[in-house]
């Protein structure tokens, strides 16, 4: 029995070893991997820190900086890298306008931060990078999904600061937006795990499992900076703070609402789907991405009429029920339906572009 036990210590030290081991070669080759991406980051022009106190947010900078306008991007919850994959959709706007991307503190090339991500605090960081950064304003902001919430935010409290707001397919705010929703958002144990292991440099070997995988539309230059960006914050607290806050951040935002003038325009993909087309259009778009990154069964291109039917008559019903009566709230804000993903600036980059360009030129400039 002893014996036994003898070997199996032996054997249970020799793993620990071992996985003690590779955790170290691991590190090492992040690290030394991260400061060669940086490089590469930088000379692409997505490196610019700006202080705001205790520590820095990135503020990438293109187009015109005497533009017509100075847009500022927006990214959703736990989108580190909007400055490449919303630049495919930028591009017709940065002919005339300075587009500005801020990195959210534990996002990207930004910072992190032991300070509680609450609505104002991460409100008041856009404000001061931007500030800091030698952009005064007014300016455009262009949020997408949560990104909504902190965009409402700002635009209701400072509404002298905003010249416009274009939401992308923005979190739909209401009164019980969020009810019985908080336990998910809430970190766990496991979360703060799992974290660790990324700030370790495991985040390398789980960035192709994580939920975000590029559309075919992608370069491979695209690529490389995305999954750059990507994986130098993955699992910071920052995030993880932001993720638990937003339960709590989104009804704050929406019970603060000032209805105002402000010209504001909402692109809605999610629930914009209003005929057949538009469906099959979506799932022949999702099978190429299947396709393209393995990821099992292709959907099924040909629905039944009754799931169709369904499927619009649910978007109808949220349309009418939750949305509009926050676009409502907010004031002056005019509603276009553009079908597909969440990220439709990825799907429909150019015709986002145009529709955005447009709401531009009837702002003047």
């Amino acid at each position: 029995m002893n014996k036994a036990l003898k070997i199996i210590g032996k054997i249970m030290l020799i793993l620990l070893a071992v996985l003690f081991i590779f955790t170290v070669v691991t590190y090492i080759v992040h690290r030394v991997k991260t400061n060669k991406e940086l490089d590469v980051l930088q000379q692409n022009g997505l490196y610019n820190p700006v202080s705001v106190g205790d520590y820095s947010l990135n503020v990438a900078k293109f187009g015109k900086e005497d533009g017509k306008h100075t847009i500022v991007a927006m990214a959703g919850l736990g989108m580190d890298d909007c400055s490449v994959s919303m630049r495919q959709m930028t591009a017709c706007l940065e002919e005339d306008n300075l587009v500005v991307f801020v990195d959210r503190a534990g996002y990207g090339l930004s910072d992190d931060t032991n300070n509680e991500m609450t609505l104002e605090y991460i409100v008041e960081d856009y404000r001061k990078a931007l500030r800091n950064s030698g952009l005064e304003g007014p300016y455009i902001l262009m949020p997408h999904s949560v990104g909504g919430v902190y965009a409402t935010h700002w635009v209701s409290k400072y509404p002298e600061e905003i010249e416009a707001v274009v939401f992308i397919d923005g979190t739909q705010l209401s009164e019980n937006a969020y009810v019985g929703d908080e336990d998910e958002y809430a970190s766990t144990w496991a979360d703060y795990a799992m974290a660790s292991l990324m700030k370790l440099g495991f985040s390398r070997y789980m960035l192709r499992y994580d939920f975000y995988l590029y559309p075919d539309n992608y370069t491979p230059n695209e690529q490389y900076l995305g999954d750059a960006l990507s994986i130098r914050n993955m699992g910071s607290t920052a995030k993880l703070s932001e993720n638990a806050n937003t339960p709590s951040n989104g009804q704050k935002a929406f019970e603060e609402i000032i209805t105002n003038d402000v010209p504001k325009l909402y692109i809605c993909s999610s629930w914009g789907f209003e005929t057949r087309e538009d469906f099959v259009d979506y799932l022949k778009w999702m099978n190429r991405q299947i396709e393209i990154n393995k990821l099992g069964k292709e959907k099924n291109e040909n629905p039944t009429d009754e799931k169709v039917a369904k499927l619009l008559e649910q978007c109808e019903e949220l349309r009418t029920a939750e949305l509009l009566p926050y676009l409502n709230k907010m004031g002056n804000c005019q509603l276009i339906c553009l079908s597909g993903d969440h990220m439709i600036y990825e799907q429909k980059p150019e015709e986002c572009g145009d529709i955005i360009n447009e709401f531009l030129d009837k702002l003047g400039g």
